[in-house]
């Protein structure tokens, strides 16, 4: 018996040392006589991680482990929301009535920055398939339409993003984002389109690059047995993280995966249908776009956050943060101007600078913005500058 599963922590811990990740192995047993195995299983498997842990010198107790998804095809990376990034089953065995589970646990530090409570604006565009014929065996063609779903769905459940908008606009193709196009003008334009549109800080593209069909062999150890052949087919996502107050990409990168085909070449797949998530390789699916989420996650954490000047009047100024987006009373904001640097080789290269004395206090708070008083400023400051939240320092 071999699975993988996917999990949500819900606890921060002390790490001390470096901030690199490792791979603890954690083990745990359970008899289970007089209950069904089915229903033990999770709590071994919790019991498992809680090891791993606490080998690795954290705490997290078992009941601090929520596992929340189904029973998860091999070869797939896992999402959690905390310290654990990554958990594999490598095995489990049953022997006189006795569940036993060994898990291997990735444990990375919470953050290589110093947190802070402003919560992270994002934007999910379409994720659309380059090559539509890839689609044809099973008819996944709207494979994108749940991909980005999942993705719009997965992010609002992380702590720093819970503020997300996801729209049916594809902004990623091959060419599109391209070394050319990751740098420069077009990257410029495009950043400023997206802020300007709707509003959000960081926008992630992607696109599904391969969802293709091979066939993998299986060599008999047997003269009389017929080499075993199964179909399997490809998942591959390109993402990337578009910061657009900073006009910069933040995190580009490939997933790849592969999983069994269940299905006959002829039978026409419901993507809305749970039986095609529940088969191995909707399952793999799922799980490549979770493990694109928690990098997606770490890779804005320790990212500033940006609003916008949306009104100016009587000495007062209204930026499009407020409570909602964890401002609270006594923060501040920085006033930043963004100047376009000329660059060897190169057009221009945009950058964000502080403005002197240009730190302002709130002087009222609501659900969507917070109010600035700039006595005395008002000519440094323009309609859509740009402003960053300053986290008002806790007393000692």
């Amino acid at each position: 018996m071999k699975g993988y599963l996917r999990l949500g922590i819900a606890i921060i811990t002390m790490w001390h040392g470096t901030a690199m990740a490792i791979w603890v192995q954690g083990e745990a047993s359970l008899n289970f006589t007089g209950a069904d195995l089915d229903s033990v299983r999770p709590t071994v498997i919790k019991n498992a991680i809680a090891d791993a842990s606490y080998k690795s010198g954290s705490v997290i107790a078992a009941e601090d482990v929520l596992i929340d998804g189904l029973i998860l095809s091999s070869k797939a990376e896992l999402r959690t929301a905390g310290r654990i990034q990554r958990v594999e089953i490598i095995s489990e065995s049953v022997q006189d009535n006795v569940l036993s589970v060994v898990v291997n646990v990735n444990l990375t530090p919470l953050f290589d920055c110093e947190p802070n409570r402003f919560q992270k604006r994002l934007l999910v565009t379409h994720f659309a398939l380059l090559d539509s014929r890839q689609a044809a065996t099973g008819g996944i063609y709207n494979i994108g339409k749940h991909i980005t779903q999942r993705f719009a769905q997965q992010l609002k459940n992380t702590a720093d993003t819970p503020n997300v908008m996801q729209i049916s606009q594809a902004m990623a193709s091959a060419d599109m984002w391209s070394a050319e196009a990751l740098s420069g003008v077009e990257l410029q334009q495009k950043s400023t389109y997206l802020r300007d549109t709707y509003g959000q800080q960081f926008a992630l593209f992607g696109y599904i690059k391969d969802v293709s069909l091979f066939e993998q062999i299986a060599q008999s150890e047997s003269f009389f047995d017929s080499d075993e052949v199964a179909v399997r087919r490809n998942f591959t996502l390109q993402v990337f993280v578009l910061d657009t107050f900073r006009q910069r990409i933040i995190y580009n990168d490939s997933y790849h995966s592969e999983a069994d085909w269940e299905f006959e070449n002829s039978y026409q797949v419901d993507t809305n249908n749970s039986l095609f998530w529940r088969s191995e390789y909707g399952r793999m699916v799922l799980n490549t776009v979770n493990a694109a989420v928690t990098d997606i996650s770490a890779a804005i954490t320790c990212e500033p956050t940006f609003a916008r000047v949306v009104n100016t009047s009587n000495q007062q100024l209204i930026v499009d943060l407020g409570i909602a987006q964890g401002i609270r009373e006594g923060d501040s904001f920085q006033l930043y101007k963004q100047q376009s640097l000329p660059v060897l080789l190169s057009p221009t290269k945009s950058v964000m600078l502080p403005v002197e004395n240009g730190q302002f206090a709130i002087t009222h708070l609501g659900d969507e913005v917070s109010v600035l008083k700039v006595e005395g400023a008002e000519s440094a400051v323009h309609l859509y500058d740009i402003v960053s939240p300053v986290q008002k320092k806790d007393a000692n």
